[in-house]
């Protein structure tokens, strides 16, 4: 159990060396050590990792959670065959696994090959929002406008069920002093400040050809609003924004956040990394990102 908590602690940190550590020095593995350690590869980009140490893993103590956890693995890291084999492979299909393998080939963008599969699963089983999400956000990250009935099911649901949109809120650490922001915060004391610097790396990114894409609005804009002002009050925007006016401005930011990353700033992101010649690490719902000096992120933009 100690082994397993380290695993997660660790790989959810973005720690992955200590929890390679960790596991190695186990001898006598069982589900849940083997599990952990996939799931750390899994969150870390480390798809083909995952997939090996899968493997390895004696056939008896495999059961849905290490599946779901190593075909989240192929589904952040691309391996669409191994995902497509694996999925094969599991005689047991649940739901949990099915929500999995639609996720992953929505992230892919096998849209046919993901409705088939909901199609499949709706002959028996009432429809999975879930589902229809991942389907939703792999077509909108690849500009495809043809799953209509995705969006439609989508908006019907959440109006439904009731379902709130989550505001987003992101964490970070500024001189030993743990900060949290909302999107669009302006409570902080140093706002202004905060803004100037988002607004001076708008300035450099259009410089260098970046595009502030309205596609990524959730909303309509409002009044002395515009395209990037919305999109750049995104929460983790402002929390890294808050960490490059310290002084001196650090050149490892991490950063937690209670949603996915949206594609903007994901790009806008690996723009400013670039810009500022720094590391910064983000954690949002699904995994782990890190972005370089040289403009990339771990997850090769798979997310």
């Amino acid at each position: 159990i100690d082994c397993l908590f380290f695993c997660l602690r660790k790989g959810k940190c973005g720690s992955i060396e200590k929890a390679k550590n960790v596991f190695n020095l186990v001898v006598d593995r069982d589900t849940i050590t083997y599990t952990a350690m996939i799931n750390a590869f899994a969150v870390n980009g480390m798809g083909t990792q995952a997939v090996e140490l899968y493997r390895e893993m004696p056939n008896n103590l495999r059961n849905h959670v290490s599946q779901i956890c190593v075909l989240n693995a192929c589904s952040h890291a691309g391996l669409l065959h191994e995902a497509r084999t694996i999925f094969n492979e599991i005689s047991l299909k649940t739901e949990s696994i099915i929500t999995t393998m639609v996720d992953c080939l929505s992230r892919l963008f096998m849209f046919d090959e993901a409705q088939k599969l909901i199609e499949d699963y709706e002959k028996t089983n009432t429809p999975n929002i879930v589902m229809y999400m991942s389907l939703l956000s792999g077509a909108r990250n690849n500009r495809n406008s043809k799953h209509e009935e995705a969006k439609t099911f989508r908006s019907n649901q959440i109006e439904e069920l009731g379902v709130k949109v989550k505001v987003g809120l992101s964490w970070t650490e500024i001189k030993g002093h743990i900060v949290q922001l909302k999107a669009h915060d302006h409570s902080h004391p140093q706002s202004t400040e905060i803004n100037a610097k988002i607004d001076r790396l708008k300035a450099k990114a259009i410089e260098n050809g970046f595009i502030f894409d309205s596609s990524w609005m959730t909303r309509s804009l409002n009044e002395n609003e515009t395209i990037e002002s919305v999109l750049c009050g995104h929460s983790e925007l402002l929390v890294i924004a808050l960490n490059l006016i310290q002084e001196p401005a650090p050149k490892f930011i991490q950063v937690v956040k209670n949603l996915r990353v949206c594609g903007h700033c994901h790009e806008f992101t690996k723009v400013i990394a670039k810009i500022e010649q720094c590391d910064i690490v983000v954690r949002d719902a699904n995994r782990i990102h890190h972005f370089y000096p040289n403009g990339q992120c771990s997850c090769q933009d798979h997310f």
